[in-house]
């Protein structure tokens, strides 16, 4: 192994350094949601409330995953 070339400065964290955005004030169905992720599809952030919203043809067209999105009825995957 090398020895740390000290010129180089402090050494940054590994890894991903602007990782993803957290929304921590997300409920669904009156239940807080817990890492929810911006941009993410309700569905994937309703699995974590353990809320199911039916899907079938996962892209939207079928009309499947109609839900009400701050008031609005909306698509799951355009949400």
């Amino acid at each position: 192994a090398f020895p740390n070339d000290e010129s180089l400065g402090a050494r940054e964290n590994a890894g991903l350094k602007n990782g993803p955005n957290f929304n921590e004030d997300v409920t669904v169905n009156g239940k807080p949601v817990k890492g929810a992720v911006v941009g993410q599809k309700l569905t994937a952030v309703a699995m974590k409330a353990r809320v199911k919203i039916p899907v079938n043809c996962q892209k939207g067209d079928c009309g499947t995953c109609m839900v009400k999105f701050n008031g609005r009825n909306v698509k799951d995957s355009f949400a």
